[in-house]
């Protein structure tokens, strides 16, 4: 099952092995995160409070830097997998209480259950730790299931075998550019003795957090991990961080895959290197501002060149995010109007995003930076507070980033500016790493 942080994170799907798949509420990683609610018990161990009080579930992730620097991510894909069968199989919390799940830079583990619970979730949960002492015979047969995993998320899904493709040109060189599932060659060559000691390199405690939400306190799950012999993550809240991005030369790829049974329609994504470097969440604002000054109708927007003006899109998505604090990607999808081929749809976009880049009018900032307010909650209310920082600080902990307490965030809204915005649209239609996907029939041809 897939599982995503974000519908546009950089990579765009995690992958969930156990079954009945839950989002997790909340989460956080190696944070040290000062905000109500919030408890550092010691080490990377966090706990807070929870929006379902009669619930507490319990988070264990690890970065996959731990393990073998040259081993794919397909193989932490299968640890993940034995993992989970290994410690939770036979406990009664799994089904609907529990899960797993791998990224391109992390694995996570998680239980939830009443809290008078806690005690045997946290020792079942320790299980993670152990050797994996399945058979050889089961660990061969999961291997086929990861297979199956492969030809139910890939094959005959062009989007995804795009996506795939993309990734290793846009990202080449970096850690995130292999793909998480794997090809059918990589799972097959998957061996056992390499997925034991896989798990032994990832999963020790200084590769580790720890999150408890519910109604419990740091003084209770400190006295209960002690019972139950939980082991202690050492380290500071930032020793894990998720790996340097350098992105490598300008370049451009295009693919055609033309699925008979698909509607046409074209996938440009474009990485590019900014002057200089902008803090994580700022320049996260700062794209997903942009990201509305480009869907909007205002003059500097892509709506009108694209479709009120010359109908060459019949619909479109666009989103623009920072990979990390020096790299951004923008990525649009747009299905090509009725007698418009691919390559005049590629061309508009291109022309309207040059026209982006030559500054977006004083007005069309103004208005849509006034209502971006509504991407911020209103932090006097708790409650619409806790729910925002719930998804914000899951998007950031399993990104294996330091989530910003919520008076730092309520600071940033006055940092955007025209200029900044500005200078980051010029930079994405600079030079850069572009991939292009045609996918299905071109209208034209």
């Amino acid at each position: 099952m897939i599982w995503g942080t974000r519908i546009f994170r950089h990579k765009s799907f995690y992958l969930v092995s156990a079954v009945g798949a839950v989002l997790i509420v909340l989460v956080t990683l190696a944070s040290g995160l000062v905000s109500s609610g919030w408890d550092e018990i010691y080490g990377r161990t966090r706990i807070v409070g929870s929006a379902e009080p009669e619930t507490v579930s319990v988070h264990l992730l690890f970065s996959r830097s731990g393990g073998d620097e040259n081993a794919s991510p397909a193989l932490d894909h299968y640890v993940e997998h034995l993992t989970w069968l290994n410690a939770f199989a036979a406990s009664r919390h799994t089904a609907r209480h529990s899960n797993a799940w791998t990224s391109d830079i992390a694995l996570g583990y998680w239980l939830s259950g009443a809290p008078e619970d806690l005690p045997a979730m946290l020792r079942t949960l320790s299980r993670v730790f152990d050797p994996i002492t399945l058979s050889r015979e089961f660990a061969n047969q999961e291997r086929d299931i990861v297979r199956r995993e492969y030809d139910l998320r890939l094959a005959n899904r062009p989007d995804a075998q795009a996506a795939e493709d993309m990734d290793a040109f846009l990202y080449q060189g970096n850690a995130i550019a292999a793909s998480v599932i794997g090809t059918p060659g990589q799972i097959n060559a998957l061996r056992f003795d390499d997925a034991k000691a896989q798990h032994r390199a990832i999963h020790q405690p200084e590769w580790s957090s720890l999150l408890v939400t519910g109604d419990v306190s740091p003084r209770q799950v400190r006295r209960i991990m002690k019972q139950v012999g939980f082991p202690h993550q050492p380290g500071g809240p930032t020793d894990i961080a998720p790996p340097p991005f350098v992105l490598s030369q300008p370049d451009l790829r295009v693919v055609t895959l033309s699925a008979a049974d698909a509607a046409p329609r074209m996938i440009w994504r474009k990485v590019v290197t900014l002057p200089k470097p902008v803090s994580f969440d700022l320049l996260d604002a700062q794209t997903r501002l942009l990201r509305d000054i480009l869907e909007s109708t205002l003059p500097g927007g892509i709506v009108g060149p694209l479709r009120f003006d010359t109908l060459v899109a019949k619909s479109f998505q666009i989103a623009v995010f920072p990979i990390d604090e020096r790299h951004v990607e923008l990525n649009f999808r747009a299905e090509p109007g009725k007698d418009i081929g691919f390559d005049e749809l590629r061309a508009c976009f291109e022309a309207a995003l040059t026209a982006s880049a030559q500054g977006i009018p004083a007005e069309t900032y103004a208005r849509v930076h006034e209502r971006f307010r509504s991407f911020w909650p209103e932090w006097s209310n708790k409650e619409a507070t806790r729910d925002w920082m719930a998804s914000y600080v899951l998007d950031r902990a399993s990104n294996l980033r330091v989530p910003m307490t919520e008076t730092e965030l309520a600071a940033l809204h006055s940092l955007l500016s025209a200029q900044d915005i500005d200078a980051l649209v010029a930079a994405l239609a600079g030079p850069g790493r572009t991939a292009i996907a045609f996918i299905g029939k071109d209208k034209i041809k």
